[in-house]
């Protein structure tokens, strides 16, 4: 199956259940992660490396600054 043809798929069946949750609200549904990643569900906010690594230099720390001589 071609990327084209597997997006062709998971949209038809994001749409689908879409349809279904506007039909009866409130309801859950089961659905595949690959399903769930595709409509959003998995959104990822976590750190970089380097975006750690900024966030934990505190300039006011007397540890973290390099003693004069």
């Amino acid at each position: 199956m071609s990327q084209d043809e597997i997006k062709k798929h998971l949209k038809e069946q994001a749409d689908q259940i879409a349809k279904e949750l506007e039909e009866n609200p409130g309801a859950t549904m089961e659905v595949d992660p690959e399903l769930a990643d595709y409509m959003g569900a998995f959104e990822e906010d976590a750190l970089t490396a380097e975006e750690a690594e900024d966030a934990s230099f505190d300039p006011f720390d007397p540890e973290d600054t390099e003693p004069e001589e």
